[in-house]
This record gives structure tokens, sequence and C-alpha cells, in this order.
């Protein structure tokens, strides 16, 4: 049983009681779950007589790009000047699935200049203080699950179109990676039973989301498990890594290589699994784990990131070669948690 506030759900409600100009506005590098619950929002607030729009910060991976609405998101980095307008323009603005600043990366200075109504809607741990209203729960498996819950809590379900459903089971369906992790709360997969039954098709969503890939990409799935993950099972740990030169070959698209943190977890015994990518000017770090090791305190005590208990991300201006020799120092110190984290 999820409890959401309910001041502030007094408040919402009275918000959106009048006509409302509303911008979305989600992390840099969107998944599935920011897309998904900005999109199912999206269209729930267009059904209920708002003038909505979403914003992200760049781009997505292609994926994702069949979401019903996907056609009216703005991407900031190349409609500067149209985003500018529309946040200054905005009565309220909603924040979704990021808890600091930073992560919406040059929206930020727009954002905090907005004398817009703020509220934030997210499941990570430790939020700052970014906005007038709060919905902050990190026992909801994603964001869109929480908007869903929000939006019951209004009395509002009979609100939520086909499409918003789509959108909003999409977001549940890839954060918790088909329902294997962040969903031991039974009111997971009560949410996800009644948006099935607004006529949705989950087979189409699975598809379109897991199968829907180009050859390149499975190409570097084989090349990064074959080749390039190395396994430590005296720390019951695997890293894979990836080059600038070495995406290039594959021709690397943004969300090419969603997942591949998740699977050296596959094998026997292992409880952590690290995977570093090369990037210009920095080296971008996803951590996933098993068990009671805590890939987010590890992700924010070395790594300038942060996520969930068993879900994280960070990054480094340490090389790539000199991020690895970290990581297995780092693995050394942490041997003890490793081997007790079942």
């Amino acid at each position: 049983m999820i409890n959401l506030d309910r001041s502030n759900i007094k408040k919402l409600n009275k918000l959106l009681t009048d006509k409302k100009k509303i911008t979305i506005i989600t992390h840099v590098n969107p998944d599935g779950d920011a897309i998904g619950s900005s999109l199912g929002l999206y269209h729930f607030l267009i059904n209920i007589g708002h003038e909505v729009y979403i914003i992200t910060p760049n781009d997505y991976p292609e994926f994702l790009h069949w979401l019903p609405g996907n056609n009216n998101v703005i991407k900031f980095f190349n409609k500067k000047s149209k985003s500018e307008k529309i946040i200054n323009d905005s009565d309220l603005i909603f924040a979704l699935d990021f808890n600091h600043i930073d992560r919406i990366d040059k929206l930020e200075t727009y954002y905090q200049k907005s004398e817009a109504i703020k509220i934030l809607i997210d499941h990570h741990p430790d939020p700052q203080q970014l906005a007038d209203i709060t919905f902050s729960y990190t026992n909801v498996s994603s964001t869109a699950e929480l908007v869903f819950l929000i939006i019951q809590e209004l009395g509002a379900v009979s609100k939520i179109t086909k499409e918003s459903a789509t959108c909003l089971y999409t977001g549940i369906m890839t954060d918790t990676g088909c329902f294997n992790y962040n969903c031991s709360n039974p009111s997971t997969f009560k949410t996800a039973s009644e948006l099935i039954e607004f006529g949705i098709d989950i087979n189409n969503i699975s598809t379109s989301v897991y199968d829907n890939y180009s050859m390149d990409r499975m190409k570097l799935m084989g090349y990064s498990l074959n080749e390039k993950m190395k396994v430590y099972p005296e720390y019951r740990t695997a890293i894979i890594t990836l080059t600038k030169d070495e995406l290039t070959k594959f021709n690397f698209k943004p969300g090419d290589t969603e997942g591949f943190v998740n699977l050296p977890l596959s094998i026997k015994e292992m409880v952590f699994s690290v995977f570093i990518i090369e990037k210009k000017d920095h080296v971008k770090l996803s951590f996933r784990s098993i068990g009671n090791f805590a890939a987010n305190k590890f992700a924010v005590n070395h790594f300038n990131g942060g996520g969930h208990l068993n879900a994280a991300g960070g990054q480094t201006s340490l090389n790539l070669n000199e991020t690895i020799s970290e990581i297995e120092k780092l693995l050394r110190k942490y041997s003890k948690q490793l081997n007790n984290a079942l």
C-alpha cells in the first residue's frame, strides 16, 4: 500500500481545476520511465483540458520513438529558443524522474528562473528541494507508476486515455526490467493490471521496446560479452568496457547499450556488474547489483553519481584505463560486502 501525501494531492487538484499552460520536463538521456511517465502524464493533462508541452534536454533511444505523442516532444538541444519561451510562459512545470537539478543539464537555468509552480514526481532517494510540491516515494517501482497513483488519488482514473495507459505501462515495464526488479510491492502489479484494462496491447509494447533493435546493436552486444567482459569471481563482479572507437565501429546510436549492464548478473553467483563507456570528455558508468550490495552508495561515494539500491550510475574525469584501475582497487576494498551480499 502506497500512502500519498493528502495535502499535496489537494494542492495539485486545486491547481488543475482551471486550464493551465503546463510544461513537463525530465532528465538528460531519458530512459523508458522518463519518457513513459512524461507522455503518460501529457496525454492525461491534455484530456482534462490543459495546454501541455514536453521538453527533454536531449534525444532518447529510437526504441521509444513509437510511443504515442512522441512527435510532440521538444528536444531542448535543437530548439532552445522555443523551449525557453514555453518554460517562461508556463503556469505549472512538472519535473519527472529526477531528484537533482543537474540531471536536467542545460535546462537547469530556465527551470530555476521560471516563476511557474513546480511539481516534482520521482522515485529516486535523497531528492533536492526542487519544487513547490514534491511527490517523492522510493518504494514505488517507477515514476510512471507514481504518476498513475497520483491520478488515482485525484479521482481521475477515468480520464486516463489508452495512449496515456500505453505510455505509463511502458515506463513501469522498462524500469522494472519486465517486472524482474524494483517491483516487490504488490501495488506495481495492481497498477499494471489496471492499465491493461484500458485495452493496451502489452505484447506490442514489449515487442516495440525489446525486439526493435538494429543489427549493429546485436553485434555490439555480442562483442561486449565475448571480447570486453572481464569477470572477477573473487569479488562476484563483472566489468564491461567500451571505447569511443568501438562504439563508432558498431555505428552506435543512443540506446544501443540499454540493458548491457544487466547481462553479467545472469552469471551464477554474480552480485555486481559495472558497465563503462568512454565519452568525448568523460567516462560514464552504470552499476547493477543483487541483494544488499548498495550500488547507489558505491556511485555516490566514488563516481559523482546516485540511483537506487540495486541500480545506479555515475561518471568520472579519469580516462578509461584509470577508471578500470580505480574500480579494481575499490573491489578489493568492498570484497567482504560483495561476498556477503546475498
